[in-house]
């Protein structure tokens, strides 16, 4: 009797301290939502035309990254990228535990029949990705700072990783040597998918041919050689 007595109150506490790690983790995950929701509430910076959060950390493959807690960031696609991704094109995140390194391949973005790569900005395990895409992909274009985050990643070293990426006056001297290098391909591209003031259309992508656009994002995006370009 006493055997089952104590098995039953271990049972007891054991599925108690679930639910109470569930909870945690359920208050967590709403804490660091509302913290990535107040960028959304700052005036952005520009820099060449382009806006560039102050509170967020840059791969020069165009992602950004957002830390939200001591182990934990949002991951998305800068201004410049969502607007050479376009409206037309969807973009695939890395499954849910599954683990991406820096500067490697993350999400997939496809654009009639073609395809290239996100970089992660940082390494680190896939906790979430985000479940608006699949219904509404055109929301990395019409929000990419906000509501069209790609993916959420836990790492114990983010704080050291981040020492990697651009932020700031870097990230600022960085966007403005992209727009310049950006208007000198599309000229060589496309002729010209240029606005008055020298900012690219909002969606690039349907400006260009499929091999045009494979090509321009290989470079942007995967930080390919201009002259090894497919």
């Amino acid at each position: 009797m006493v055997v089952v007595l104590v098995a039953s109150m271990y049972i007891l506490f054991l599925a108690i301290d679930a639910v109470l790690d569930r909870r945690k983790r359920s208050l967590r995950a709403a804490e660091t939502q509302a913290r990535h929701a107040k960028l959304r509430e700052a005036t952005p910076r520009f820099a060449a035309g382009y806006a560039l959060p102050e509170d967020l950390h840059f791969h020069q493959g165009h992602t950004w990254l957002h830390w939200v807690s001591p182990e934990e960031a949002y991951v998305g696609v800068d201004d410049f990228g969502r607007r050479l991704i376009g409206t037309d094109s969807r973009v695939t995140p890395p499954n849910r535990g599954s683990w991406v390194h820096q500067g490697e391949h993350a999400a997939k973005v496809q654009h009639e029949g073609r395809e290239v790569h996100l970089l992660s900005p940082v390494s680190g395990e896939v906790v979430g990705v985000n479940p608006e895409l699949k219904n509404d992909p055109s929301l990395i274009n019409k929000d990419s700072y906000g509501r069209g985050w790609i993916f959420k990643i836990r790492a114990a070293d983010l704080h050291q990783q981040i020492s990697n990426l651009l932020s700031g006056s870097l990230a600022q001297r960085w966007m403005e040597d992209t727009r310049d290098r950006f208007q000198r391909q599309l000229m060589m591209a496309s002729g010209s998918v240029i606005q008055d003031g020298g900012v690219p259309v909002d969606d690039v992508a349907s400006q260009l041919d499929a091999a045009q656009w494979q090509q321009l994002a290989g470079q942007f995006f995967e930080l390919q050689n201009s002259s090894s370009a497919d």
